[in-house]
């Protein structure tokens, strides 16, 4: 009877994981690359790069790109991740940073909406620009 109920609940728990994914494993690699591919970009400094990466704006100014030549990424880490869909996801994302004049660590929680294109073929960035102080 304990070995049936076993095999019972070992069962539904594998098929529950495997419904519970919805989107399929391709397009969480595209996520995965992309979402890795702007934490670089951010944690080195290459905002222009990061900021192709968001829907709307996908250059930087000539202003933004001087202001942001002041600020120096130390840190970044995705502090939550939520179970994505076929067209969203969504991160809570630290970044640690200085301004190179202060030299004093400042931390920013920014909440990340990631969507899927029409064709579903990328992931961009729903959300504004961090926001360096």
């Amino acid at each position: 009877m304990v070995r049936r109920l076993f095999k019972l609940v070992l069962v539904s728990t594998i098929l529950s994981s495997l419904f519970s994914c919805s989107v399929s494993p391709d397009a969480m690699q595209v996520l995965d690359s992309s979402t890795r591919s702007y934490e670089r970009a951010v944690r080195w400094g290459e905002f222009t790069k990061a900021k192709s990466f968001h829907k709307n704006g996908s250059t930087l100014s000539d202003l933004e790109r001087r202001r942001l030549k002041f600020y120096r990424v130390t840190g970044y880490s995705v502090l939550q991740n939520s179970t994505p869909d076929e067209h969203n996801s969504y991160l809570l994302v630290e970044i640690k940073y200085i301004k190179k004049s202060q030299q004093v660590i400042k931390i920013m929680t920014v909440k990340q909406h990631w969507k899927r294109d029409k064709e579903g073929k990328a992931w961009y960035l729903d959300s504004p620009f961090p926001k360096f102080r």
